[in-house]
């Protein structure tokens, strides 16, 4: 399980937010998280020059570090504090989620990597509704999800864990349980590598067809 301390989040659910009020949000709760920890904050973009078109997120990298998975942790000053990460891909999420290691991490969220999961696997606040205390993962689904954890060793490219994997997504796909987007979510945050959620979707997508026996991980 990941070390960060607090973690928050603005969903993309409503496609009449406005991008300059979800980065609002996201800087408000980050600029707490640095008054409390005396720390500095660092933006995380997938890219130099998306802040300058949010005014929120250019004033906060007037007093803020800013840097990119490509650019690294240099830029990211010496003194690692709370972490914004900005419509992040799956790369710079993870990324940045190292640099908060420690500290707190809000993230705005993106259409192209959905974030339910992670969200509610780290318990992070929806900055949205902030009133409302995160929902976490149904309890059959969490032990199942730490289940698929312990087999995760050699993401699941061993027959023997492989094998495991398909009988507890069978099990849950029989329960009802078996989301997709929450379970790869969740065990990113528990920290499963890239190559084990790869082929752990492909898992999923076998049991959902009902050809698992021709599943093919790497």
């Amino acid at each position: 399980m990941t070390n960060i301390l607090r973690a928050a989040w603005v969903p993309d659910d409503d496609p009449h937010r406005d991008w300059e009020i979800a980065a609002q949000l996201a800087v408000d709760w980050i600029r707490e998280e640095c008054a409390d920890q005396r720390a500095n904050g660092v933006l995380v973009l997938n890219a130099f020059g998306a802040e300058q078109s949010v005014p929120a997120l250019r004033r906060f990298t007037a007093q803020h570090a800013a840097t990119t998975p490509r650019a690294g942790r240099n830029r990211a000053d010496s003194g690692l504090g709370p972490v914004l990460a900005y419509v992040p891909t799956e790369r710079t999420l993870d990324f940045a989620a190292g640099l908060a290691r420690g500290s707190s991490l809000a993230v705005v969220e993106g259409s192209s990597s959905p974030l339910e999961g992670r969200a509610r696997e780290l318990g992070a606040v929806d900055l949205t509704r902030p009133d409302e205390t995160p929902t976490p993962i149904e309890s059959a689904l969490t032990a199942a999800i730490g289940r698929l954890h312990f087999y995760s060793n050699n993401s699941f490219s061993v027959q023997f864990g492989k094998q495991r994997a398909q009988r507890i997504l069978e099990d849950l796909r029989g329960e009802d349980l078996l989301d997709r987007e929450l379970i790869l979510g969740a065990l990113v945050a528990r920290g499963v590598s890239d190559r084990g959620v790869r082929n752990l979707d492909k898992l999923i997508e076998s049991v959902v067809s009902g050809d698992s026996s021709r599943t093919h991980v790497s």
